[in-house]
């Protein structure tokens, strides 16, 4: 829970100030590398927003390549952030037993939400936040 506590904080700092659907902000690194948070759904208590990599003509990534993709439920009630999607698996379960067939790991939920905090703790070292805009 205190994972989730501390996503929650962090990714809350990068969010755009409008919570509408749509609403996005982009995290820069550098020249390439661009990240995009964008608002998917607008709850009274939750907020799901989608993290993407974005591409473009001058970025050297190849298609086929590793491309962080998640989505991230927040809780506003709780003040909790919580991965409920990366690339195009969804629902994990808490626990994992090993051998399994889709190969998880045991603890793959929690990996998964270190991974954002990973993320997190780049955007704070070395990321920088771009203004936002709305599409309607």
């Amino acid at each position: 829970m205190s994972l989730c506590e501390r996503n929650y904080a962090a990714l809350h700092r990068l969010l755009p100030a409008l919570s509408e659907v749509g609403t996005h902000s982009d995290i820069q690194f550098g020249i390439a590398s661009r990240y995009r948070l964008t608002i998917l759904e607008v709850a009274p208590f939750t907020t799901r927003l989608k993290i993407a990599l974005l591409q473009d003509e001058s970025s050297s990534y190849q298609p086929g390549f590793f491309q962080p993709d998640f989505d991230v439920q927040l809780y506003h009630d709780a003040r909790l952030a919580e991965v409920v999607r990366v690339q195009q698996q969804w629902r994990f379960s808490a626990v994992y037993p090993y051998p399994n067939p889709t190969m998880s790991q045991p603890d793959e939920k929690r990996q998964i939400n270190l991974l954002l905090r990973d993320w997190l703790k780049l955007c704070a070292k070395a990321g920088y936040r771009t203004e936002p805009e709305v599409f309607r």
